[in-house]
């Protein structure tokens, strides 16, 4: 794969969210294409099922390989952390995504946490499944 086409540029915790500023230089188009997001839909099946509220209505998984790469990124987080053991099986994890400058790529995720750390934890693993299937 070539060099990463998503970076994270700033952490902050918040009393219950994790705010990340991201830079995509190809901007909101950029996406993971079908071969992509088949190969993250392997690593991680639960994504297929995320609510996601979007124009088409459709779950994550039937927008996954069109979608921008900061909203891919706010799924996995949610997935990582939903499925982390020490997580409470009751917890609901809601994130969101918005452009802040489509224009220079810049977005901001915004992730639910009930850990700061197990969090932290799966912004790392997201970040390194993406590298795997970002083409």
């Amino acid at each position: 794969m070539g060099a990463p086409r998503l970076a994270v540029e700033r952490v902050t915790f918040e009393r219950d969210r994790m705010v990340l500023l991201v830079r995509v230089p190809e901007g909101p188009a950029a996406s993971l294409g079908d071969d992509g997001a088949a190969r993250l839909l392997a690593a991680r099946p639960s994504l297929a099922s995320h609510v996601c509220l979007n124009a088409e209505g459709a779950p994550f998984g039937g927008i996954l390989s069109r979608t921008s790469l900061p909203h891919v990124l706010e799924h996995l987080v949610i997935d990582l952390q939903a499925q982390d053991p020490a997580c409470a099986p009751d917890v609901t994890f809601v994130g969101t995504t918005e452009w802040l400058a489509a224009h220079d790529g810049l977005a901001r995720v915004t992730v639910a946490y009930t850990d700061d750390l197990i969090a932290l934890g799966a912004l790392k693993a997201a970040l390194a499944l993406m590298e795997g299937t970002v083409e």
